[in-house]
Parts: C-alpha cells; structure tokens; sequence
C-alpha cells in the first residue's frame, strides 16, 4: 500500500480505515530469490485484500501453471486471503505446536514481502512522495510498476535487505533477463 493525496473525487473509495489514510493497494508475489514475480494494481485503498486477490487473477493463473508444468506450486500468503489449493495461509483458531512451529518460521517470510516494499520506497522514493501521488492526474501506477522492475534489476545486481537476511543469491542480471523473454514467449502461444 502507499499513501496518495486525498482526491478531490471518489475521496471515499481510496480511503483505508485501518491505516487512516487515503492508499493505493499493490498485491504482489515475491519469489524465494526476492524478486517480485507478479505485481497487480492499483487498488482502492478500501478493497479488501481477498478482492483484490479475486481481481488479480493470480489464483487461476497458478492452477494454470501447476497443470503445464505438472508441479504442485503454491504459495503463502497473509492470513486474510481466503483458502484455496493454490494458497497457503496460517490456520486461524487453535493450532498443534508443530502448526504453531510452521506458521513461526512462515511469517519471517511473508513479512520478508513488506522488506521488498520498503526497499522499493528507498531505491525509487517518487513511489512513496505522498505529493507527487495524486489520483488522476499522473501515470502514477505505471510509475510504480515500473519501480517493480527496476527493484528487480537492483536486486540481481546488488541483492536485496531480504537476501542477506535468509542468505539467498539473486539471480544474475542475464538470468533475469532469460526467466523475462521465456514468459514473454510463453504468453505469444497461449
């Protein structure tokens, strides 16, 4: 999420109660090297999180995957995303100790996400002026996408917060590019 400027219209759509501020939602996908592997948005700031998971079509783009390539792929993500075959969550309720362990060691990563936010807002500070974050008058979501991918490309050249911490290596910047130009193909034939 970032802050934008209270709008002049539709003020009541962008405003998030939880946050007490007017923002712009982001939903994004962080893979084990730290990249950002799928990124949806804007958002208005009020939509709940299962809604935009639902507009995302991310749930049904990775049912889609599991079946090409035949691999139980998953991911994890906060607990007020609903359930589903391809999502795992942290249980709500009571939990074994051996739940309670998982759901430990899960949440170092899940939050390891916000890291891949916060070091955007450092790298690219106009994502995060809350001036310049206006709705309707600039390409202020293109703007964002585009600090997506620059983050990407900072972080196999120099790695990320979330690399040093968990000990992983970026890919490398002709990986990338590689891992890049194969979807790319792979989304001409479908």
């Amino acid at each position: 999420m970032f802050t934008i400027c209270r709008p002049t219209v539709g003020q009541e759509a962008m405003y998030n109660g939880w946050k007490r501020q007017h923002k712009v939602k982001y939903q994004c996908v962080v893979l084990p090297n730290f990249q950002i592997g799928d990124w949806f948005g804007p958002a208005a700031g009020r939509a709940h999180n299962s809604q935009v998971l639902a507009d995302s079509t991310l749930m049904a783009r990775l049912q889609g995957m599991r079946g090409r390539l035949d691999v139980d792929l998953c991911v994890y993500g906060d607990p007020t995303y609903p359930v589903h075959d391809v999502l795992v969550r942290a249980p709500k309720g009571r939990m074994t100790i051996a739940m309670e362990a998982y759901a430990t060691l899960m949440s170092h990563y899940r939050e390891s996400v916000e890291w891949v936010f916060g070091e955007m807002g450092e790298l690219w500070p106009f994502v995060t002026d809350v001036r310049r974050k206006t709705t309707g008058s600039r390409a202020t979501s293109k703007e964002d996408c585009v600090a997506a991918l620059l983050t990407n490309y900072h972080t196999c050249r120099y790695g990320s917060v979330a690399n040093r911490y968990f000990d992983t290596l970026p890919p490398s910047m002709s990986e990338y590019r590689a891992m890049y130009h194969l979807h790319l193909d792979n989304r001409k034939m479908q």
